[in-house]
């Protein structure tokens, strides 16, 4: 094992995994690959029924650094994680999933801004699944309105400091999505020194079975304890504003996929020009209520 290079300080990667044994490998193979040391791989099996626990006990005795793998004593991506905080020894926390591949660059470069900040953060790029690929357009800056409005803080997007994150409360085990979108805007609650590198990094897969679901429609009702959970922060107005809007966007795509019902139950007809134009166009309604909203306020 290579001494600790001077000033470099132990970031943990955490990985928990359900029924993951068909892209283990593709990640864990990638994490390997790591440029930066030194650095901890935690790996959490989240009570899987296939042969995920298998592939990922025959890949460790290759890692290039020290490796933990345990069962989650708990159901959720979220609590599982939490499990991996507790056997940290990072001073900084890296959260990345089983089914993307990690930017074999992507700790090195934050490595230069990782003192003195709280947050080291990129855009990810999102690969689908007819082999299309497009870098997140995000804002890089700490705002909690645009994390509302545009989740621009991910899990595979930032490495957080361990304390920083213990801080603000950790992983919401109660929401079984859209859990870094409200990890994200308690983070940014808390006032973080954050610093955002230019380029994109690591490969994002979105396919039927990945944590971001097929469809709005099907997952709309696991998405709602995440709006609920950020309606109760201590937001201020402007912030309690962009919420709405996020839920008009919401309404509005629910509406497009034909569940009125549900749509319903988000719009209560604030908002009007951004829930039609959303219905109809789409394309770039967060954008447009964003750029509206600094213009007028």
């Amino acid at each position: 094992m290579s001494k600790r290079p001077p000033n470099h300080p132990l970031i943990s990667i955490i990985v928990p995994f359900h029924n993951r044994a068909a892209y283990l490998r593709r990640t864990l193979l990638s994490i390997f690959k790591q440029a930066y040391h030194p650095v901890e791989l935690i790996l959490i099996d989240n009570n899987s029924t296939d042969d995920s626990m298998v592939v990922s006990e025959s890949l460790i005795s290759a890692a290039p650094f020290p490796t933990k793998i345990t069962k989650a004593s708990k159901q959720g991506a979220s609590a599982a994680r939490n499990e991996g905080v507790k056997l940290a020894q990072g001073k900084y926390l890296f959260f990345f999933d089983s089914d993307d591949e990690m930017s074999e660059d992507f700790l090195s470069d934050a490595l230069p801004f990782l003192e003195g900040n709280d947050i080291v953060a990129a855009p990810t790029k999102m690969i689908f699944a007819n082999g299309a690929s497009r870098c997140r357009k995000i804002y890089p800056n700490a705002s909690v309105t645009d994390q509302i409005l545009t989740g621009m803080l991910s899990t595979q997007g930032m490495i957080i400091r361990k304390a920083f994150f213990i801080d603000a409360g950790g992983w919401n085990e109660d929401l079984p999505k859209w859990n870094d979108w409200e990890l994200g805007v308690r983070l940014l609650l808390h006032r973080p020194r954050i610093h955002w590198l230019s380029k994109s990094y690591h490969k994002i897969y979105q396919h039927e079975d990945s944590l971001t679901g097929p469809s709005l429609a099907k997952t709309i009702r696991q998405i709602m304890p995440a709006i609920n959970a950020v309606s109760q922060l201590s937001l201020s107005s402007k912030e309690q504003q962009a919420l709405e809007a996020r839920k008009v966007i919401l309404a509005a795509e629910l509406a497009k996929e034909g569940k009125q019902d549900e749509a319903t139950q988000l719009y209560k007809g604030q908002l009007k020009w951004l829930y039609l134009y959303t219905k109809t166009i789409h394309k770039g309604a967060w954008w447009l209520y964003r750029s509206f909203h600094k213009l007028f306020h």
